[in-house]
Parts: structure tokens; C-alpha cells; sequence
């Protein structure tokens, strides 16, 4: 048992090791990514509308293919590999893969035709010119769901055999397209530039993903095996995941809304706070829960249940090491943080503030927000996918809620406030269910 033990922490060190460096690196760039479009657009309507053309393809996105891929396909296909073999496996992931594509593109078109009702729902504030440049942007960038169904599907299967430098490569590769995007096409097609230096982005997370596969030798193929068992049970995993992982997506829909008919440059500010709160969740929280997820399937496919809640504890402790003084840090050197990375040309002393104020109450959110990464993983390892999705959603009702009622008296900071709320209560809530659900495996 201990030796299998060692075993499995050597993977999990060496795995988080990747995906925290990778992720550093990707982060890294996010900020020069940040600072040059301060510098060059300031706290504006252009960025306001760029930020906001991202709800649609990231809602679909995250609807049709990312988070159901981590929580339903990466379970079964590792327990096919591993029980039937390499083949079944690979059909399994080409008919996952093939039928993701056709549903992004058929919903990712109603969308694109339906934009001018949504930029209404998405952005009520916007003034006509401004909500005129939103759909531009949008139909322009729902054309990424699509590269991006294919790439997710790629990194949930070097997840799932733990080969992780290509999948926490390719989010570096994706932001050296959009710093293109703002260096050289800006300078002749504004902020439309930016938009296709993140579809060019969006290309090389791809190709990084195909390159990182060709050691699996797995061979792609144009089937529709929709009839196979094991897709149905991947199905049946995803519905209550495809309601519960937009979770920050649709928050982060309705915080647009609300920064919409605030001042202009808050949806850009918003966005640049919440960037920010990122870096150590990814850094560590996702990092960890990442690398951390393989194990704790495989423990559950052993039905080893001992070591799954062993390994859990050692996780979410190493979680918390390092996500606890990166939340300190942020609260207390907001300003000095923001400045330094964001103030520059057209980003004055006000959006600073503004940027930091927001930033100060966000950091208290990456503790919960890392622990919440792990926790649903654990749940996704057991494959239960619904309890996540439930207090996810309750979690979204409470940052609404808050970010609501108190935004016209707070500002944006009510909608950080709002933000915190709903993550500690779903770490309280799925902390709590998982602990009664082991608490007779130990």
C-alpha cells in the first residue's frame, strides 16, 4: 500500500510541478497581455466590448465541452484504457470528439444569428455604437469554440494518461497570439486585430495539444458511435455538469450586465481584477486539482477508498499552502500590483484604484476558489457530477444576489464581495457532503 502510495505522490509533485510552471509561464504572459491592452486601449468602451464578446463562445464553450469533458470523459476513458484496451478507448474519444464539433457548430451559428437580441441581454448599457461593436467582436470569436472543442478534448486525454506539458503548454501558446494581435495587427485594425490574434491563439493551443498526442499514436477517425454504452454513460455524467460548470461564466455574464450600466472601462476593470485572482488558482488551485484528478480516479476504479480520501487530504493541503499567502498578497498589495503591471498610457490613476479595490476583496476568493477545484474533481472521481453542479449553482444565486442589491451603492466591489460569498459557501457545502460520504472509508 505505501509503496503504491509513493508512487501515485510522485505523480501527482511531478504532474503539479508541470501544470504550476506552465501555468506561471501562461500568467506571465497574461499580464504582458494585460498591460498592453491598458496601455493601448485604457479602461474604454473598445475593451469593454472585447471583454464582454467573450460571454457567448466561453458560456458555449463551457456548456457543450470543457467542463463536461473533465468531469465525465476522463473517468471512462482512463477505466477503458486501463480494462479493454487502447482501441475501444479511441473509438470512444474520435465519436466524443466528432460530435463535439458538430454541436458547437451548429449552436455557435444560432448563436452568431441571434447576436443582436443577445448583446441586449449581455451588455443592457451599452450604448448603440458600442453594442454594434460587441456583435462584430462576438461573431468573430465564436469561430475559437470550435477550435477549442477539439484542443479539450486532446488535453482530457493527456490528462487522463498524465502527459501534462503539452496541455499546460498550450495556454502559453494562446496568449503569444494575442499579444501579437495587440502589437502588430492593432496598429491597423484596432481592436478587431486583437480578435484575430486570439483566434491565431486559439490555433497554436491546438497544434501544441496535436503535437503533445503524437507519442499515444491514437488515429483519428470520423465515426458517430453515438449508440455505444459507454458514450451514453458519459452523456448521462455530463447533463447535470453542463448546468453546473458555466456556473462562473453565467456570474460572470451577470456581473457584465451590471458593470455595463455602471461608469465606462468597469467591465475592463472588472475583468483585469478578476485576471489577476486567477494567476495563483491556476498557478496552484487548478495546478493541483489537475494533476490530482487521474489519482483519485484510478483510486476510485480500485475502489481503493482509503488512499482516494488520503490522497484528497494531502491535496487540498498543499492547496492551501500555497493559495493562502497568495491571497494575502493581493490583498494587501493591490494598488502597488496594479499599478506596476497595468499603469501605463491610457490607464489612469482612477481605473487603478478602481482595478485594486476590486482586486483586494477577489483575493479572498483564491483560497475558496482552489479548494473548490479539487473538491468537485473529488465528486467528478466518484463519478457524481451532480452534487458540484448544485451548490455550484446555489453558489451563483448568492454572488448574484449580492452583486445585485449592493452594486449601486458599492460599485463594482459588490460584485467581488458577491463573488466570495457563493464560493465559500460551496466549498462549505461540498466540504461537508464529502466528508459524510468517507467519513466510514477511513
Amino acid at each position: 500500500m505505501f509503496k503504491w502510495l509513493n508512487q501515485y505522490n510522485h505523480r501527482f509533485t511531478h504532474g503539479a510541478a508541470i501544470l504550476s510552471v506552465t501555468a506561471f509561464l501562461s500568467y506571465g504572459l497574461g499580464l504582458v497581455r494585460d498591460r498592453l491592452f491598458a496601455h493601448t486601449f485604457g479602461a474604454g468602451a473598445e475593451l469593454d466590448a472585447y471583454n464582454a464578446a467573450f460571454i457567448i463562445p466561453d458560456l458555449l464553450l463551457n456548456i457543450l465541452v470543457a467542463g463536461a469533458l473533465q468531469a465525465a470523459f476522463i473517468p471512462i476513458f482512463t477505466d477503458i484504457w486501463h480494462k479493454k484496451g487502447k482501441d475501444e478507448a479511441e473509438k470512444l474519444a474520435n465519436t466524443v470528439l466528432n460530435l463535439g464539433i458538430i454541436a458547437v457548430i451548429i449552436i455557435g451559428t444560432l448563436a452568431a444569428i441571434f447576436m443582436p437580441a443577445l448583446s441586449k441581454i449581455i451588455a443592457p448599457g451599452f450604448a448603440p455604437h458600442e453594442k454594434a461593436l460587441l456583435i462584430n467582436l462576438t461573431r468573430l470569436l465564436l469561430l475559437s469554440p470550435i477550435i477549442f472543442s477539439i484542443s479539450n478534448t486532446l488535453g482530457a486525454i493527456l490528462v487522463s494518461q498524465k502527459s501534462y506539458f503539452a496541455y499546460g503548454l498550450s495556454p502559453v501558446f494562446y496568449n503569444f497570439g494575442i499579444i501579437a494581435g495587440v502589437l502588430i495587427l492593432s496598429r491597423t485594425h484596432g481592436i478587431y486585430g486583437v480578435a484575430f490574434g486570439t483566434l491565431a491563439g486559439a490555433l497554436l493551443h491546438l497544434g501544441i495539444r496535436l503535437l503533445g498526442m503524437r507519442p499515444l499514436k491514437l488515429k483519428y477517425s470520423p465515426i458517430l458511435n453515438w449508440r455505444d454504452y459507454n458514450f451514453r454513460r458519459i452523456i448521462v455524467l455530463m447533463i447535470p455538469k453542463m448546468f453546473g460548470h458555466p456556473a462562473e461564466q453565467l456570474i460572470f455574464w451577470v456581473f457584465t450586465m451590471i458593470a455595463s450600466s455602471l461608469a465606462v472601462g468597469s467591465i475592463t476593470m472588472l475583468s483585469f481584477a478578476r485576471n489577476f485572482m486567477s494567476v495563483p488558482v491556476s498557478l496552484f488551485g487548478i495546478a493541483f486539482a489537475t494533476a490530482s484528478f487521474p489519482i483519485l480516479s484510478q483510486a476510485a476504479s480500485r475502489a481503493d477508498h482509503r488512499e482516494f480520501i488520503s490522497h484528497f487530504w494531502e491535496s487540498a493541503k498543499k492547496t492551501l499552502l500555497f493559495t493562502v499567502p497568495s491571497g494575502i498578497i493581493l490583498f494587501f498589495f493591490s494598488v502597488i500590483i496594479v499599478k506596476i503591471f497595468l499603469g501605463s498610457g491610457k490607464f489612469d490613476d482612477h481605473a487603478i484604484f478602481t482595478t485594486a479595490s476590486v482586486l483586494s476583496i477577489f483575493a479572498l476568493s483564491v483560497p475558496t476558489e482552489s479548494l473548490s477545484h479539487l473538491l468537485a474533481r473529488s465528486f467528478y472521481a466518484l463519478q457524481d457530477t451532480l452534487m458540484p453542479v448544485i451548490f455550484s449553482l446555489l453558489g451563483f444565486g448568492i454572488a448574484i444576489a449580492i452583486g445585485w442589491t449592493y452594486s449601486p451603492t458599492l460599485g463594482l466591489p459588490a460584485l467581488a464581495w458577491g463573488f466570495f460569498a457563493g464560493s465559500v459557501f460551496k466549498i462549505t457545502s461540498l466540504g461537508i457532503l464529502l466528508f459524510r460520504r468517507t467519513k466510514n472509508l477511513r
